[in-house]
């Protein structure tokens, strides 16, 4: 197949999904990748990528910002949601009809909802879009658990992407999300759309299986990407109402905050957490996943499934995680993990754990070997992959196989 690959972002090592599955298809097919960008800076992260691609093309926007402000107040009293006119683009619009004509595509893959609407009306290829999460559930969620500013623009926003996702969902011919409670949010008011679930994945070639000198003792870890809200959300929650229930019954507990953007989003918490350090843009997670005893994902804002837990999992550190962070992956509460949404409850879990070695190792063994057989990206792809080979003309198929035989 021929896929034209189109992203609203540079795809690098933060952006995990695209990050992953395009190195898995282009093994046997031909990738073309169109995604934005504000600067050469951020162009740089595709020079890894351009040995899986037949060809990349990045549409710059220097000046992003100050048109999505534009764009956004422009938006306000329409029933436009704010996230899809920040995002509007014009060159955008322009690249993928000209990708469309130039490359000639059997079938177009757009990563969240924003890149839909940079498909032309008229389009004649299948097209699949990947929101991976709904916004009108991550909407509803930070209504109720957002600050009063988060909440009043959720408000707006979930009132407006409650018909607006509706719609995205009937354009594209296969929508795409990594949780069956997303998918649902959106089957509601789109019942006729047709959906897939392809979860995120986990590499578990590079988040390989710990050795027990590599772990430190009463070492509590958070990962993420801390330009992304929810991510800072669980971090405040953890310091406020669960870390100092843990540093009573262990004063010498340490929390790792560790992910891009961490000193620039949380530098202003240091000096009334004790116990507290942050660790910035990391080019490998995994030493600092193995170093724990413990990793967390306290997330209470949100949707999808938190790529944190895979990540521990394959690593070997036992997880303890709210309900919310385990989204609808078939993990049981006590046998892979452990379960929490009350903060007492949960800082019982951390410390019971941080107490009980052979407790963690049980942990450790059958959450690796659930990833191993259901979660490493190998496996994730091949349903990607199929997604889109469902809706591709068996003619064209095996024209492809043909020339390429």
């Amino acid at each position: 197949m021929r896929i034209l690959y189109v992203l609203p972002f540079v795809p690098w090592e933060i952006r995990v999904r695209s990050y992953h599955l395009i190195p898995h298809l282009s093994r046997d097919h031909e990738l073309y990748l169109l995604c934005r960008s504000t600067s050469s800076a951020e162009e740089a992260h595709t020079l890894e990528l351009k040995s899986y691609c037949k060809h990349v093309r990045c549409v710059r926007e220097p000046h992003a910002w100050l048109h999505g402000a534009l764009q956004c107040a422009l938006a306000l009293p329409t029933a436009t949601p704010l996230r899809m006119a920040y995002f509007a683009s014009a060159q955008m619009r322009k690249a993928l009809q000209q990708a469309v004509a130039e490359f000639n595509p059997d079938v177009i893959y757009l990563e969240r909802w924003r890149t839909l609407q940079y498909v032309p009306a008229n389009v004649q290829v299948p097209v699949v879009c990947d929101p991976t999460d709904s916004m009108l559930l991550y909407n509803q969620r930070l209504v109720k658990r957002g600050g009063w500013c988060e909440r009043l623009i959720a408000l707006e926003e979930a009132i407006k992407f409650k018909s607006y996702e509706a719609r995205l969902a009937n354009q594209a011919d296969t929508v795409i999300f990594c949780s069956q409670v997303d998918l649902e949010c959106v089957r509601k008011n789109a019942p006729s759309a047709h959906y897939e679930i392809v979860p995120n994945g986990v590499d578990c070639e590079r988040f390989f299986f710990k050795q027990p000198d590599e772990e430190e003792s009463n070492t509590v870890v958070f990962t993420g990407n801390y330009g992304y809200k929810p991510n800072r959300h669980a971090v405040l929650f953890f310091l406020k109402k669960i870390f100092p229930v843990i540093r009573a019954s262990f004063p010498d507990a340490r929390f790792i905050a560790v992910g891009s953007g961490a000193e620039r989003y949380l530098r202003k918490y240091l000096q009334n957490a004790p116990g507290l350090q942050l660790v910035d843009f990391v080019p490998e997670l995994r030493p600092y996943i193995a170093r724990a005893t413990v990793a967390v994902a306290p997330i209470t804002v949100g949707a999808g499934v938190s790529n944190k837990l895979g990540e521990a999992f394959a690593t070997g550190t036992p997880v303890v995680a709210t309900k919310m962070a385990s989204g609808d992956l078939p993990v049981r509460d006590g046998e892979h993990l452990f379960i929490a949404d009350e903060p007492l409850v949960f800082a019982e879990k951390v410390i019971r754990l941080l107490r009980d070695r052979a407790l963690r190792g049980q942990f450790a063994a059958r959450a690796r070997r659930f990833v191993e057989e259901q979660y490493d990206w190998s496996v994730v792809s091949k349903s990607m992959e199929q997604a889109m080979i469902d809706l591709v003309k068996p003619s064209v198929l095996k024209e492809r196989l043909v020339a390429s035989s």
